[in-house]
């Protein structure tokens, strides 16, 4: 019988909220996400409709596009905040002015730390928790891991080629290339693929490379990643010729360049996997990973 009423005690508190110490916890109702993944995470545990505002960088789900928007990390529109009245806000990063009106609000702040593919399992285990959704966060960790796991058991023993990963540049030539560097989600993406990061001896998590240093690394593989390039035939062609000016590398020789548009090439979000399970076919497309 205690159990049952303890049960009955922790769920009222969940829905209602809770008085302890003087002090009242209440699950968040009204949520303003400053970057796109948190959006998704959130949507990912089934609490889209709790989400009241969101980064302009949201692309998915799309019932989300029609909320408000509430500018970026680098721009958030603190009136609009405001006025939006959240419960919660969930930001990746860092931005004084945003904390400072989150305080004088008495807003409450989740840090989402998703740089890493254990980042992306820890925000579903933290968010779940705050939202009261603890067993569908524990469902989306399992299925997660589980494709990250198959992904990686179907490579294994493979020989792994050596990959140079674009994640920006300018599209009309080969300058400003970043890339990534030891230990970031892109980076573990390479190697759950069975790749092998070409620049992943860098601590720099996201550095800038020159043509000539990318020559020197020789890679077999180049990925880039451009989710905000509407692919033609003919700037696939040019960017293909761009690799070809830098020098002879055994990626250019064997035509293995690949340039991937997908909308969240670069959102570590829950469905990541996608493109993780893309790219391990791009490298061994032998093994058959089934999307």
């Amino acid at each position: 019988m205690w159990s049952r009423i303890l049960a009955t005690i922790l769920a009222a508190a969940l829905t209602h909220g809770l008085r302890h110490d003087a002090r009242t916890v209440t699950v968040p109702q009204r949520i303003v996400t400053i970057a796109p993944n948190s959006a998704e995470v959130i949507c990912a545990l089934g609490a889209c409709d709790r989400i009241v505002g969101v980064s302009k960088f949201c692309v998915y789900p799309k019932e989300l596009l029609d909320r408000p928007k509430v500018g970026g990390l680098s721009d958030p529109d603190l009136e609009r905040i405001a006025a939006l009245r959240p419960d919660l806000l969930v930001m990746r990063g860092k931005n004084d002015a945003l904390e400072r009106l989150c305080e004088d609000l008495h807003i409450p702040i989740y840090k989402d730390e998703t740089d890493t593919l254990p980042g992306i399992e820890n925000c579903l285990r933290e968010l779940g928790d705050r939202l009261g959704l603890n067993e569908r966060a524990a469902e989306l960790i399992r299925e997660f891991h589980a494709r990250l796991e198959a992904i990686r058991a179907r490579n294994a023993g493979k020989p792994k080629p050596r990959v140079l990963l674009t994640v920006s540049r300018q599209p009309d030539r080969l300058a400003n290339v970043l890339t990534t560097g030891k230990g970031t989600f892109l980076d573990q993406m390479i190697d759950i693929a069975g790749g092998i990061n070409v620049f992943g001896h860098l601590d720099m998590i996201y550095p800038q490379v020159s043509p000539e240093g990318m020559l020197a690394q020789q890679p077999e593989v180049i990925i880039e990643l451009m989710p905000d390039v509407k692919l033609t035939v003919a700037l696939e062609k040019q960017l293909r010729e761009q690799w070809r000016q830098v020098g002879s590398m055994p990626a250019v020789t064997h035509n293995r360049i690949y340039i991937l548009t997908e909308e969240n090439g670069l959102i570590p979000s829950p469905r990541y996997v996608e493109i993780i399970e893309k790219v391990a076919r791009l490298l061994h497309p032998e093994s058959d990973v089934a999307p």
